[in-house]
């Protein structure tokens, strides 16, 4: 399962040995990637470990994930700072009042009302 949550399958994690050996494996960056989900840890712990960004371990396992384990990958939206002010702004909130409940740039708030009233205009 994929989604910003927990990527981990049911297996314990390795140990300190098992992940020393996988480090030195004379293998892609990828295998090791895949070797080291195995042990059980975390992409961030992954990343970490590797000095890689986060982002490269997640496309490896979730690529992974989805081809050998025949597993769906399944992505959350989160609401974004956009969805919630267009949200307040439908409730009747003020640009200001916004701007003061989600601590964010007034001319932000400004921007995002302003195009969502264009687009409710043109249609």
């Amino acid at each position: 399962y994929l989604g910003g949550i927990d990527m981990k399958l049911n297996v314990k994690k390795g140990t300190k040995t098992q992940v020393k050996k996988v480090l030195e494996m004379e293998v892609s960056k990828s295998e090791k990637m895949r070797q080291l989900f195995h042990l059980g840890l975390e992409i961030k712990e992954i990343a970490e470990l590797m000095g890689v960004r986060y982002n490269f371990v997640y496309n490896v396992i979730s690529n992974y994930i989805m081809t050998t384990e025949g597993l769906d990958v399944i992505r959350e939206k989160k609401a974004s700072k956009k969805d919630a002010i267009i949200k307040m702004y439908k409730e009747g909130k003020s640009n200001k009042e916004i701007a003061i409940d989600l601590k964010t740039n007034y001319n932000y708030v400004f921007s995002v009302v302003k195009e969502y009233k264009s687009k409710q205009e043109s249609k």
